[in-house]
């Protein structure tokens, strides 16, 4: 069962996704959210002031779950995240 014990995140403005991790027991997992799947769900828009840590934060258990569903689905070390997984 994958656990989220690591509350880090980072968000990569270039590349436009954010990035975090999950453990798999001792294995940890990576998660990669699309930018664009955040701004849905949390309907905020790309600007350069908006603060995307601050929406991942407010979205967190979401995006865990969303996470765990996809970990569950696909038992990859890396996972990319976008909209079809909400």
């Amino acid at each position: 069962m994958i656990g989220f014990p690591n509350q880090m995140r980072s968000f990569d403005e270039d590349a436009g996704t954010f990035r975090f991790s999950g453990y798999d027991g001792v294995m940890e997992v990576r998660f990669v959210l699309e930018a664009p799947a955040l701004e849905q769900i949390d309907g905020i828009s790309r600007s350069p002031d908006t603060d995307y840590l601050a929406a991942f934060d407010r979205r967190r258990a979401e995006i865990e779950t969303a996470a765990g569903r996809a970990y569950k689905k696909h038992r990859k070390s890396l996972i990319w995240l976008s909209i079809a997984d909400f």
